[in-house]
């Protein structure tokens, strides 16, 4: 008989136990029945999901309150209470924070406590603890550190904040790239953009993303020198000079500071082993058909370009130089050599202190009455410093 009753006894237990075990999932808010259990209040609080604005629901700090005495070792109560000081655009206040520490000290994967202290930080200028919070999310949950990455980098607006963001990247490494995105991803000042850029250590554009993000910083910045020097920290050319791959040969760099060759309603330009580059210009509307960015320093100056006409109208294309800033035409000369004719060109031309601080060189269709064609073949495109004209 007592055996019996001792194995009821058991079996009741264990049957309470599951219960209980049940009652702290979501099972909770679907089973009203365990809802009334003493652990069923954090089954609750556990139930309880953020709205697609990343919104926690009204009343959470009460629910985490009544769950708190139940469950004293557990994490949601205390992210719970905090919660509620992020309702809104709020941003919490030291005491919610403290409470997220505690949350995230008991659970470390906790997600959203992190994600709550993360915003906390951006609010306060924390911008360390801020990058170090992103460091575990990246860890738990990459896909969702880009678009956080978007808030921390609009929220540097100085030097010093740059400045602090730097220094805890470098225990982050893995975070250069999404920061330079995020930090892309808002209007700057160019100074503070030139800034930086110019701070990060080489290792954060080892990626070629960030190498390629920080590049398009600089250049919006007009700082087209600090652009091209860190281009060519990997696109170093094998003909030193101030156009990079002249021949046209270098298929493998990309632009701006190699050449970009252009399949569009002007024209369209491929190359050609050994020979350079072939353009045709249809006649129908201006614009670019092979350009690339230079930084050449005020002083007198000829282009060269060594080129044949293979058929059309001479003078569709021309070669020519412009504001890289502004778009204004510094020199331009038309190409026109007779079909079957070959010619070596020069324009010569001068940057002024004033004008810009990067060119770019471009052979472009310009516009006819007739709309006539020209195809030619480009074997070289040199500038070299020269008595201006």
């Amino acid at each position: 008989m007592i055996a019996v009753v001792v194995a009821f006894a058991l079996v009741g237990a264990a049957g309470l136990a599951a219960a209980g075990r049940s009652a702290e999932t979501t099972a909770a808010r679907r089973v009203p029945a365990l809802a009334a259990l003493g652990p069923g209040k954090l089954g609750l609080l556990r139930s309880i999901e953020v709205d697609k604005n990343g919104q926690v629901p009204a009343g959470i700090a009460a629910a985490a309150r009544r769950a708190l005495p139940g469950s004293p070792l557990a994490s949601e109560p205390f992210f719970g209470v905090a919660a509620a000081g992020f309702r809104g655009t709020a941003a919490g206040t030291p005491q919610d924070a403290a409470l997220l520490r505690e949350a995230v000290r008991r659970n470390p994967r906790s997600r959203e406590a992190r994600l709550l202290l993360m915003r906390h930080a951006v609010a306060a200028g924390n911008l360390g603890e801020a990058i170090d919070q992103l460091a575990v999310l990246n860890r738990l949950n990459s896909s969702a550190v880009e678009q956080l990455m978007a808030a921390l980098g609009a929220a540097i607006s100085t030097d010093r904040q740059v400045d602090e963001a730097v220094a805890a990247l470098q225990s982050h490494r893995e975070l250069y790239r999404p920061f330079i995105g995020g930090f892309a991803q808002t209007k700057k000042p160019p100074a503070l953009i030139v800034h930086l850029i110019s701070s990060l250590p080489p290792v954060a554009f080892e990626d070629p993303e960030s190498r390629r993000l920080a590049i398009i910083q600089m250049i919006n910045a007009q700082a087209f020198a600090q652009a091209r020097a860190l281009w060519q920290v990997r696109y170093r050319s094998a003909t030193p000079g101030l156009v990079h791959s002249p021949d046209f040969a270098d298929r493998t760099s990309p632009p701006p500071f190699n050449w970009a060759l252009e399949q569009n309603s002007t024209g369209v330009a491929e190359r050609v082993a050994g020979k350079g580059i072939e353009l045709e210009y249809y006649g129908r509307e201006s614009g670019l058909i092979a350009s690339q960015l230079v930084t050449l320093a005020p002083g007198n100056y000829r282009a060269i370009l060594d080129y044949r006409t293979e058929s059309g109208a001479p003078g569709g294309i021309a070669m020519q130089l412009r504001c890289a800033d502004t778009g204004d035409v510094l020199a331009q000369t038309p190409l026109r050599a007779a079909p079957g004719t070959g010619q070596k060109l020069a324009l010569r031309f001068t940057i002024l202190p004033t004008q810009c601080r990067g060119q770019v060189l471009a052979l472009a269709g310009l516009p006819l009455e007739e709309r006539n064609s020209q195809a030619i073949v480009a074997r070289t495109l040199t500038i070299e410093p020269g008595a201006a004209s």
